[in-house]
């Protein structure tokens, strides 16, 4: 019997998106080489920060739920094999007043997917989860299946697991150019030329520098990140806190519980997420106002914490014109696949678009795509 090599298929970019393709690939027999300019796992892109949240309940809308639940499934899987844990499940909330339209969507999905959920009054918050003020008009959805990942852990899992199954990881190599030419896709390096049959992009905030996307399409964007200390370090773990997204205005931000054993990490939504012109301009200073506007929303809202932060930390995303992801083959050349445009929710359901991605490599699509992702809605992008 005659055995049929797999194609050889780069992957440009090894963030979470980029080694969570690289396993599956590997899974399934490709022969699979990963391209980083800087390491893997490292701070500069967007599966930096600490801390990440997975939910199941998507204010994005019901058409994620499929994907959500069986990446959790794909979750547990990568753990189990690495006999590790980089996925900590500990509820979650969507803080606000009942008719802000998060707080709506949150409901909307739940009801749509018939998703467990409950809706708890002030006076319920307060009883049950003391770390949250809320004022008396407010409500605290909570999702049972939700958690807290360490994202720079659960890259370099990923990256294990593909390495397990055959990938080979190039780290500090930068792309200088994708060629496609009539029998292969060409790579570009320092270090010379490099064939492939495929080509998977999954570079980020880096989009822009090999596809044809610009700034109005796909923007880098900064986020910044301020850790506070919590008075009761034991009340604020995973044990005890749910993740959370708080919809006030007063501030506006996303709270993850303690994983350092200090403070509670706090992303702030109600400033602007700075866009950068590239990259490498991310500045890693943080201004005043945001640093004191952000005090003042935790002093009002987290009452548990002392609203003086003793960390802040920053870093990029690309963020699509419409805040969904871009997957799917490229309209230059169907033999590169685009993963990118992430916009800030791809983590969560990495490992699905993964399985996504690889099935565009085998088969050119995937029935588990979803139409909000097509790679193709935007005029003139490509790789």
């Amino acid at each position: 019997m005659t055995t049929v090599d797999k194609d050889r298929v780069a992957v440009v970019g090894a963030g979470v998106i980029g080694t969570m393709t690289a396993w599956q690939l590997a899974k399934r027999g490709f022969d699979v080489t990963v391209f980083d300019q800087w390491n893997t796992p490292n701070d500069r892109g967007a599966s930096a920060g600490e801390s990440r949240i997975f939910r199941t309940i998507y204010k994005e809308g019901p058409d994620y739920v499929p994907i959500l639940k069986r990446s959790y499934d794909m979750w547990q899987e990568l753990q189990s094999n690495q006999s590790t844990s980089v996925l900590q499940m500990c509820g979650g909330l969507m803080i606000g007043q009942p008719d802000l339209h998060d707080v709506e969507a949150v409901i909307s999905c739940a009801e749509a997917a018939d998703l467990d959920h409950r809706v708890l009054s002030s006076h319920d918050m307060a009883r049950e989860y003391p770390q949250f003020r809320l004022d008396d008009d407010e409500v605290g959805v909570f999702d049972p299946v939700s958690g807290v990942f360490r994202p720079e852990a659960a890259v370099l899992t990923a990256r294990k697991e593909a390495e397990r199954l055959g990938a080979d990881f190039r780290t500090y190599t930068r792309i200088l150019n994708i060629r496609p030419l009539s029998q292969h896709v060409m790579i570009d390096t320092h270090d010379g030329a490099q064939a492939f049959d495929k080509i998977v992009v999954s570079t980020g905030p880096w989009v822009n520098e090999l596809t044809d996307f610009g700034p109005d399409i796909v923007a880098p964007r900064r986020l910044v990140a301020m850790w506070f200390p919590a008075r009761d370090v034991p009340l604020h773990t995973p044990t005890n806190m749910p993740i959370s997204i708080r919809r006030h205005p007063e501030g506006g931000f996303s709270c993850f519980p303690v994983l350092d054993g200090l403070g509670v990490k706090i992303l702030p939504h109600h400033l602007a997420w700075a866009t950068l012109d590239q990259v490498e301009d991310l500045p890693r200073f943080v201004e005043a106002d945001v640093v004191r506007s952000t005090e003042h929303a935790v002093a009002r809202l987290m009452p548990g914490l002392d609203p003086t932060p003793f960390r802040v930390s920053t870093w990029t995303e690309g963020f699509t014109k419409d805040e969904a992801p871009i997957v799917g083959p490229s309209a230059q050349d169907p033999r590169i696949v685009l993963a990118v445009g992430m916009s800030g929710q791809g983590f969560k359901f990495s490992p699905m678009m993964g399985s996504i991605v690889t099935d565009m490599v085998e088969n050119g699509s995937s029935t588990d795509a979803i139409g909000l992702m097509d790679a193709q809605r935007f005029e003139g992008g490509g790789s």
